[in-house]
């Protein structure tokens, strides 16, 4: 929120700060102290628009409170605290989160009644109340309540942005808020703040109702001491809506309140206006008192209304208690059988989309999280006690009995989180495996050996789990140097090394690796959730045993020279020869590779593949030719442009900017031919990552050539690989004899050209 232009979640315009702890009111410019729920001068209701609050805003992006929620932005702000939406970090599920500032919490006795009164909302389990998961008391004194969140806009921005409503469909919202306070006053939960920006609405994508969602069941009532703040003396709740009882602070305020601040939302919805204005609140909660009830018709007379809703808004609005409707569902039934004799609008509530469904945080997920933390807290030292030796025993009994035999169980055997524990699987053989619960401040793990009979380029597959990211690291066990520390599992004359450490996509992806290049011997495959580079901070998120599956194969022979895996630093870069093509296979997509580099220096991305060319007297010209995959593309930079950019930026100034990074190039469809320029130590190295649709494991080709002596037999050997595609050979052809103008050798690329 940055200035009084910018809008909320909820389409109302910014109350504009004034003098040091002050806002404009938006709508009658009076200044006014503090952050007030409305306008002490026009009644404007200011809940939600101001922009003050220091608490979890702004920077405080990716923040983690009470240790479980992730902040990932905020959707409003009111008087009392801001709302955020944000992660549970152990379930990766969405939700919402109120804070209340310290400020607002001050005394003992409001906490006790705040936590209270949250498990109470939190038995209410309707369709069309806004579910509520989780409360409790931060450090600093604040104040949350986690709840479910809701993807729509509250009524008080669809009146802003699209005017009255007609008068079914305000009878299906009113059905739908009946049908929630029914539920709360059953469990003697007064609302107290029926106003539409507490209404949510969900549109649906075809035909029926609109699903209504009431937000902030109990919050008025905790807030308030005999309806007026005893430390302020300003109403609790919002002028517009309050009922007679609530403007008197009488002693009892039953359900019945309830009902006449839905009958002020309903006069607003049809009508487009609040039942009464004034200049001050005082002047609007006087006339709740003793003005007489208006019609829609006088008020708004091009508005069609029948006269049993009027009749119906009448009754609700009584001034007194006992000539209102008797309960939520006595009104129900009533706006039910007008619905009838109206328009037949269906009531089914609005299907959420799965894949959005998928990532929100349920009653159902919450409760059997919490569960599973009880009983684990019961049962985990009497397992630990009585059944870990036998576990262990039996899991070790059938590893050792696989190593001995080569025998793969073909599923996982738990424990096989160290390595003389390992499970034994075969090579191309898929293992079926399964994530379990995180532990204390760490992740399950499982690992699992195959023995390579022969050196080779082999394929590691790793499928991807809703809601988790897990990663995959390959081992093998490699003679020990002097000065080698000792790894538990090692034997005395072995270490195992890492070869790589698969994770370049992040969560519910899998991961994979073609060409990885593997000596003979036993090869150790290690899985564990982790957050992603971009995830800072996250602990392993709570799951109950996710399967996985995980495949180590050998990779079909080819007639030519083919990608080695790990080639993914400019230190590994793989050796591109000027007399061979060379076949390769892309990785999964990423996005700004710069950035993830920079997040995970110590872990390079494999889908980021690197080749050089060596050996090239420095006045030769040197190009590269690739051809990508039948599906997707190829983003290609020269690393040499890069490092000079690099360096560049290094060494800019106010007066000296760094000009723009070097942009890749995309290679789609047919091939391209690029030049590289020189980089450090006289050598020329590319960068290729996959873009766009490419899938994970296609093949792609490319081949060096120099201006030199057999400078463009590699492109000679590429062009005749694409025998089978006239339009690639010609356009290589072309690109080629185009980039290699002063090769001596020009005429035998170009005999290589398809005739017309």
């Amino acid at each position: 929120m940055s200035g009084p232009s910018d809008t909320t979640a909820r389409g109302r315009p910014l109350a504009t700060p004034g003098p040091a702890g002050t806002v404009l009111c938006p709508a009658c410019a009076k200044v006014l102290e503090g952050e007030p729920n409305f306008c002490d001068a026009c009644g404007s209701d200011l809940r939600g628009i101001g922009g003050h609050s220091d608490t979890y805003s702004g920077p405080d992006r990716d923040k983690v409170i009470d240790g479980r929620y992730r902040i990932l932005e905020k959707l409003g702000e009111g008087g009392m605290g801001s709302v955020y939406k944000v992660e549970h970090v152990r379930m990766g599920k969405i939700a919402a989160l109120k804070v209340m500032r310290p400020d607002a919490a001050v005394d003992k006795s409001m906490k006790a009644r705040f936590l209270q009164e949250s498990r109470v909302v939190a038995k209410l389990s309707h369709a069309n109340t806004v579910q509520v998961f989780d409360a409790g008391e931060l450090d600093d004194g604040a104040l949350f309540m986690a709840m479910e969140y809701v993807p729509g806009k509250d009524l008080a921005w669809h009146l802003k942005a699209h005017g009255p409503m007609s008068e079914d469909k305000v009878v299906s919202i009113g059905v739908q808020v009946l049908a929630s306070l029914a539920e709360a006053h059953e469990h003697g939960i007064i609302h107290r703040d029926i106003k539409p920006a507490n209404v949510m609405l969900l549109r649906r994508r075809k035909g029926g109702d609109d699903q209504v969602k009431l937000l902030d069941f109990g919050i008025a009532k905790l807030a308030e001491n005999d309806s007026r703040n005893s430390t302020t003396g300003e109403f609790v709740g919002t002028p517009a809506y309050m009922s007679p009882e609530q403007v008197r602070g009488d002693a009892v305020v039953d359900a019945r309140s309830d009902l006449y601040s839905l009958g002020a939302l309903l006069f607003e919805l049809v009508t487009g206006r609040q039942l009464y204005t004034g200049p001050t609140a005082v002047s609007i909660v006087k006339q709740h008192l003793e003005t007489p009830i208006p019609k829609v018709a006088d008020l708004a007379p091009q508005v069609p209304v029948s006269p049993a809703f009027e009749n119906i808004i009448a009754i609700a609005l009584a001034k007194k208690v006992d000539e209102r409707f008797a309960d939520a569902e006595a009104m129900r039934r009533a706006l039910e059988a007008l619905r009838k004799t109206t328009k037949n609008v269906t009531s089914d509530f609005t299907p959420m989309p799965d894949e959005l469904a998928s990532k929100m945080l349920s009653r159902e997920d919450f409760e059997s999280y919490e569960r599973k933390l009880k009983a684990d807290r019961v049962r985990w030292p009497l397992a630990v006690m009585v059944g870990l030796a036998l576990l262990v025993g039996a899991g070790y009994r059938a590893v050792q009995h696989a190593k001995a035999t080569g025998q793969s169980t073909g599923v996982e055997l738990e424990p096989n989180d160290l390595v003389q524990r390992a499970n034994v699987i075969r090579l191309g053989e898929p293992v079926k495996g399964a994530m379990g619960a995180a532990g204390e401040g760490q992740g399950d793990r499982d690992l699992f050996v195959v023995q390579l009979a022969q050196a080779g380029r082999y394929r590691a597959t790793l499928s991807g789990v809703a809601d988790l990211n897990l990663t995959l690291e390959v081992l093998q066990l490699e003679a020990k140097k002097t000065g080698d520390e000792a790894t538990e599992g090692d034997k005395p004359s072995e270490k195992l090394k890492r070869k790589v450490f698969l994770d370049d996509v992040g969560v519910g992806e899998g991961e994979r690796i073609d060409g990885l290049e593997l000596a003979a011997g036993s090869v150790y495959l290690r899985v564990e959730e982790h957050p992603f580079c971009t995830e800072p901070n996250r602990p392993p998120r709570e799951k109950s045993l996710v399967p996985y599956q995980l495949e180590l194969a050998i990779m079909p022979a080819l007639d030519g020279l083919s990608e080695s895996e790990p080639n993914d630093t400019p230190l590994t870069a793989g050796a591109l020869p000027l007399t061979r093509a060379v076949t390769a296979w892309a990785g999964a997509r990423l996005d700004d590779v710069e950035k993830l580099l920079v997040l995970r220096p110590d872990a390079p991305f494999s889908s980021v593949d690197t080749w050089r060319v060596d050996d090239v007297p420095a006045g030769d010209q040197v190009v590269i030719a690739v051809v990508p995959p039948e599906r997707g593309a190829l983003h290609v930079i020269d690393e040499a442009k890069l490092e000079a950019w690099r360096l560049r930026r290094a060494q800019s100034s106010p007066t000296k900017p760094t000009p723009p990074p070097p942009q890749p190039v995309l290679v789609k469809g047919l091939p391209q031919v690029i030049a590289l320029e020189v980089g450090a130590g006289g050598v020329r190295r590319v960068r290729i990552v996959p873009a766009e649709d490419t899938i994970a494991g296609a093949s792609y080709q490319l081949a060096a050539g120099t201006t030199g002596p057999n400078g463009v037999a590699g492109l000679v050997d590429l062009v005749r690989s694409l025998e089978a595609q006239p339009a690639s050979r010609t356009q290589l052809v072309l690109a080629a004899s185009e980039a290699l103008k002063a090769s001596p050798e020009l005429a035998r690329l170009q005999t290589e050209r398809p005739k017309d």
